[in-house]
């Protein structure tokens, strides 16, 4: 409820707006109540809701389950990598038991809206993956584990 001042003609109006739909609205002057018809209609903002589509896998390809705590959890050995910026994954190109070489693509992720090709930063195998297609991760966050 809004309440305001008014001063007409010298005199002093206290009026309370109760509510306000479409071109009606109901209110209160000096205790009295009124409604009364507006000449346009009030536009009332409303707060967009962000929807977002669930990530589809293609078909034949396994959805990996992930943990939610070995990612962040401990302290990552030096054969781990670490997001570099909070964000979310789009893609993961390499497989448990892949060989990577350094400069391979491993995946893709999004920040600050854009995509980020996160590359392999040394020779190896890849041990363990973390992450999934559509998981939001913070900065520092255990991505891939290499042998």
């Amino acid at each position: 409820m809004k309440k305001f001042k008014f001063i007409i003609d010298g005199a002093s109006y206290s009026v309370n707006v109760k509510s306000v739909e479409g071109n009606k609205a109901e209110i209160e002057v000096n205790g009295q109540s009124y409604a009364v018809g507006l000449e346009q209609e009030v536009n009332t903002l409303k707060t967009p809701i962000l929807v977002r589509k669930e990530v589809q896998t293609k078909p034949g390809e396994n959805k990996i389950t992930v943990a939610a705590a070995p990612k962040s959890a401990g302290k990552p050995s030096a054969n781990s990598l670490k997001a570099p910026l909070p964000g979310s994954i789009i893609r993961v190109e390499v497989k448990v038991g892949d060989t990577v070489k350094q400069g391979d693509l491993l995946l893709v992720m999004e920040s600050m809206k854009m995509e980020n090709n996160i590359l392999s930063e040394k020779n190896g195998v890849v041990r363990n993956i973390t992450v999934a297609a559509g998981q939001a991760v913070l900065q520092d966050d255990i991505l891939i584990e290499f042998e």
